[in-house]
């Protein structure tokens, strides 16, 4: 089939020109009625864009964020416009500007009176008609208005529940480091855990230090044996009758002298780990030490008098001498034995502290994380206070409405 040329249309619609005219002029003459009778409706435009990235500045945060302005940009594509659009579109942001404008219906609003188009550069643009100029630039700049609104309380109900977490969060956390802190303290107290890695310094000194006291104890100790052993021969050799159960002083205030100065030795050599030679409890054990020395060379002056007759006889200065001798064997006895028990205490107490550096870093550890996460939590909560006295700039006004002169196609009369 041939294709129709533009001369053959022309004569078609040259035919039909009855029909065309009769159109046109019934459309005219309509049009023309319609905008005398009808009352002229104005179209007012605002114009705004939503920023790609949050106005937020932060105060409490990372030091490495900064405060500097930046410009606030649309984003350039279509689909982070779609909810914007939706918004403007809802139920509520109608209703709200409906009871400012009580001659507007929401359905209205909603249906007829309103459009909303994203624009070629990315721009929201709100269209408001009305009949009135004044009224129709006050509908779209209120709908710019309460689109900031909605965003804000939409910002503002979650800036508020974070708020509220953070602060059940801090509250619950200050409890678990008070806890923790108590935990640490009672254990430090306990253990006595002050600086473990200075005390075990310190232990290792006094171990030497004691050592070195119990070999000198020991060696005096077999220079005391082997001087009663001769002082015996000599005595033998004086009597035949002299054995060694007569140089046992059988004197009970001397037995018990003895025992006591025993008793502070022990007491003596413990206080050695704890605390130094000046510390008053020591120099008062010191004193007593003294003191029952002394008491025992004068209850061994009246055992040997009461019991000798000739005191100036080499027999009874050899009895004196074994007498003095056996004392003193006692006391070096005692000192060994305060030396070998506060060894003992040292070395456990060496072998107690790896374990106890452990548990007191666990507990350290512990309280350190929860005040760390009480500080984070407050500069969070810092924060987000903030933020709330500071209005977020959710939506940027490019073109405020204005009355148009102006009747727009096709409401124009």
């Amino acid at each position: 089939m041939a294709d129709k040329t533009l001369l053959e249309y022309w004569f078609i619609l040259y035919k039909r020109k009855l029909i065309i005219l009769t159109i046109t002029l019934s459309a005219m003459i309509t049009a023309g009625v319609l905008s005398k009778i009808l009352s002229p409706v104005y179209e007012a435009k605002a114009v705004f864009f939503v920023p790609k990235e949050p106005d937020v500045t932060t105060f409490f945060t990372s030091p490495g964020e900064i405060m500097a302005r930046s410009p606030l940009m649309p984003s350039s594509n279509e689909e982070p416009h779609g909810p914007y659009i939706g918004i403007l579109k809802s139920q509520t942001i109608a209703s709200l500007v409906q009871k400012d404008f009580p001659h507007k219906t929401a359905e209205a609003l909603m249906r007829r009176d309103m459009d909303f188009v994203l624009s070629d550069e990315y721009m929201l643009e709100v269209y408001a008609r009305d009949k009135n100029p004044r009224m129709a630039a006050d509908i779209a700049n209120a709908y710019v208005k309460y689109f900031k609104q909605l965003m804000g309380e939409y910002s503002l109900k979650s800036q508020s529940e974070r708020q509220a977490t953070l602060e059940e969060d801090i509250a619950r956390y200050q409890k678990s480091l008070s806890r923790a802190k108590g935990i640490l303290k009672v254990f430090q107290q306990k253990n006595r855990t002050a600086n473990l890695d200075e005390e075990i310094k310190q232990l290792i000194t006094m171990k030497t230090t004691f050592e070195s006291q119990l070999e000198t104890s020991q060696a005096l100790y077999n220079e005391n044996k082997n001087k009663i052993l001769t002082t015996k021969r000599k005595l033998k050799d004086e009597s035949v009758a002299f054995n060694a159960s007569e140089l046992i002083i059988t004197s009970p205030l001397l037995e018990k002298l003895r025992a006591q100065l025993v008793d502070i030795e022990s007491k003596m050599a413990a206080l050695r780990v704890e605390i130094k030679e000046t510390h008053p409890d020591y120099m008062i054990l010191k004193e007593n030490y003294e003191e029952v020395a002394k008491n025992i060379n004068k209850e061994i002056e009246v055992v040997i008098k009461s019991q000798v007759k000739a005191p100036d006889t080499f027999y009874e200065n050899l009895r004196r001498q074994a007498t003095i001798l056996y004392v003193d064997g006692e006391g070096i006895k005692a000192a060994i034995r305060g030396n070998k028990k506060t060894l003992k205490g040292i070395e456990g107490r060496i072998l107690e502290i790896p374990k106890l550096k452990y548990q007191l870093d666990t507990l350290i550890t512990e309280t350190e994380r929860y005040r760390k996460l009480v500080e984070l939590l407050r500069v969070n909560l810092a924060e987000v206070k903030a933020q709330e006295r500071m209005a977020p700039q959710v939506a940027v006004l490019v073109d405020e409405a204005t009355p148009p002169k102006d009747l727009p196609f096709p409401f124009s009369g």
